[in-house]
């Protein structure tokens, strides 16, 4: 059985500011698939949850990984339950280890 993924409350809004910074640049057809390859990215979780690089110097137990081309997903994993927890989905140079320490 694989892990089991979860999102910060926060993380719907850093999909939607995602939508529009892209849409609005370079029109929504090129954002849903941004978006899309997010997704596939946070599907990977369920199965391999230790991806990304470990940023222990930011917040215990985080990870980060690259998205669709200029994206970092954030994450813990909790080994014990089996649980990932999305913390922040950042884009275009945004400063996602500020957000993700600002971020319970």
């Amino acid at each position: 059985m694989g892990y089991k993924v979860n999102r910060h409350p926060l993380v719907r809004h850093d999909l939607m500011e995602i939508t529009r910074l892209v849409g609005d640049y370079a029109g929504y057809d090129v954002s849903r698939r941004k978006i899309a390859k997010i997704r596939e990215a946070i599907n990977l979780f369920e199965d391999f949850p230790h991806i990304g690089t470990l940023r222990h110097d930011i917040r215990p137990n985080l990870r980060a990984i690259p998205a669709a081309g200029k994206g970092v997903i954030c994450f813990t994993v909790d080994d014990e339950r089996r649980t990932v927890l999305i913390i922040a989905i950042t884009y275009a140079g945004a400063d996602w280890s500020r957000r993700v320490a600002e971020r319970d």
